[in-house]
């Protein structure tokens, strides 16, 4: 007996021979897809529970495999200033407490879990925060309460060592440095703690801020200043390396042109190879794809406008068998973990860039957020897509409205015009984590007033925030923002201990 039948859906398979069955259905057992086929012959088989999902499509759960913890709180906070970096690392690092993890963590996980997200990363800050391991168990403690899967990524942020934190005990700031090796003993506990907990939900994977060290971690360096690795960019590589392999994990890391071509001076412990997953990519040249290619190195993207001018290779990585997913990098203000925003501006943006509207078909990029996202994170034999065996991550994405509908070309037409408010069935392990009502296993409403009540308070006690939560002046009729104050003060906020 099936403890769950899904029968009566347009289903996309995402399996080997990419498999459409136009009146399909799945059969959830234990937590695993026992069966996937035709529904006359799933409704052979009886099942404790059978759901009709006429008018929907049923696919494989997006795997966003990039994106940040913190950032869902800030997004309607930090905005419009090119200080958007420093602003979030300094507050990351020095003004939010052990707490603010567990609630941005559940309003994080809430919002993939609305957007059919079954599977996401979470760099903890715009740098990975790792002085302690609270801040990783909090974020996973809030994601196995709303029911999505949780990769904590987390590990050495930007240079200097020590490196100056805070912490806050009783409402009181308690300022540390902390060393390196502090730093590492702080992330084999995360490991050894999170990855394959809560029932395998969580996983853990060690994340250095950028694949080396010794250039900009946020940006391509010109190839002239490319030219030797560090003694801490060897060692930092080596100790990557030696804790992923001690934990049998993986690792995820920041790469931008210039650093893959540094990095591979470093055969023996180079962030690169098949157990290696690079975010953001842009500025490569050729020759680093070449790198990728001969590395079996995954890459991401999260497609921006930025790319127009400094882009990802996405195109010539792909056509040379690199495997890419499309990822959000977090939920922002602009899209949020919109998995159809993604794609559709991943598609724009790479044509545009190409010059060519034939790039990125909607087969592609709904490879890009599924199998292809779950090899990316070396989750492809178990998630990112309905194959017998593996996983019940399922989502039905409801096409009974005017945007979907008439049902020709299905996957153009979701991909072109579909958005989270269309996902009415999220299952994750073969339990439903949200129906028709919303959230099934947590309060949205709660979750929603707690988080925003601990973002009032970061507001309050971060000096340079209310600034731009509160704004003095309003830009009605203008076409273009002006400011009458300064909000942030770079040099004020390094003396208070910002490292960028």
């Amino acid at each position: 007996m099936f403890d769950i039948l899904l029968k009566h859906a347009y289903v996309v398979t995402m399996d080997p021979d990419r498999r459409i069955i136009e009146d399909g259905a799945v059969g959830i057992e234990k937590g695993k897809i026992v069966f996937v086929g035709e529904s006359a012959e799933g409704e052979k088989h009886s099942a404790a529970k059978e759901i009709d999902l006429s008018d929907h499509v049923l696919m494989p759960g997006f795997v966003d495999a990039h994106g940040h913890g913190g950032h869902s709180i800030f997004k309607s906070i930090v905005k419009d200033t090119s200080y958007w970096m420093p602003i979030m690392t300094h507050t990351y690092k020095n003004y939010v407490t052990d707490e603010f993890w567990y609630h941005e963590g559940r309003l994080s996980a809430l919002e993939r879990l609305q957007a059919g997200v079954t599977t996401g990363v979470c760099v903890l800050g715009s740098q990975p925060r790792c002085d302690s391991p609270v801040f990783a168990i909090n974020n996973a403690k809030a994601y196995a309460e709303v029911g999505v899967k949780d990769i904590v990524c987390t590990g050495p942020c930007s240079l200097p060592w020590p490196h100056r934190f805070s912490r806050y005990q009783d409402g009181v700031r308690i300022r540390r440095e902390v060393t390196y090796d502090e730093m590492l003993d702080s992330l084999e506990i995360v490991i050894q703690e999170l990855n394959h907990a809560n029932d395998d939900r969580t996983r853990a994977y060690v994340a250095p801020f950028g694949v080396v060290t010794s250039v900009d971690p946020s940006a391509p360096t010109p190839a002239d200043r490319c030219v030797a690795l560090t003694e801490h960019d060897k060692k930092q590589a080596k100790d990557m390396r030696k804790i992923a392999e001690k934990y049998g994990t993986r690792i995820h890391t920041d790469a931008f042109g210039g650093m893959i071509h540094l990095a591979y001076q470093d055969k023996e412990n180079a962030l690169l190879g098949p157990d290696v997953h690079l975010q953001h990519c842009t500025g490569l040249s050729f020759d680093e794809a070449l790198i990728l290619q001969k590395t079996d190195t995954h890459i991401s993207v999260a497609p921006g406008m930025r790319q127009l001018t400094n882009r990802t290779p996405v195109i010539e990585l792909l056509d040379l068998g690199v495997t890419v997913a499309v990822t959000t990098d977090g939920s922002m203000l602009s899209s949020g973990f919109d998995m159809f925003d993604a794609m559709r501006r991943a598609q724009m943006i790479f044509r545009s860039a190409m010059n060519e509207n034939y790039y990125l078909p909607a087969e592609k990029l709904l490879e890009m957020t599924t199998i292809d996202a779950a090899r990316c994170v070396g989750l492809d034999k178990e998630i990112g897509s309905l194959e017998v065996g593996k996983k019940a991550d399922v989502i039905a994405v409801n096409l009974m409205n005017p945007r979907l509908m008439p049902r020709f070309n299905v996957l153009d037409t979701m991909i072109g015009n579909a958005n989270p408010t269309d996902v009415d069935l999220v299952i994750v392990d073969g339990e439903i984590k949200l129906d028709k009502d919303g959230a099934v296993s947590v309060d949205e409403k709660e979750v929603l007033l707690k988080t925003e009540e601990e973002a009032r308070e970061t507001v309050a006690r971060t000096p340079y925030l209310d600034a731009f939560a509160h704004p003095k002046k309003k830009q009605w009729g203008q076409t273009k923002i002006y400011f009458d104050e300064v909000r942030f003060d770079l040099e004020e906020n390094r003396k208070d201990g910002g490292h960028y």
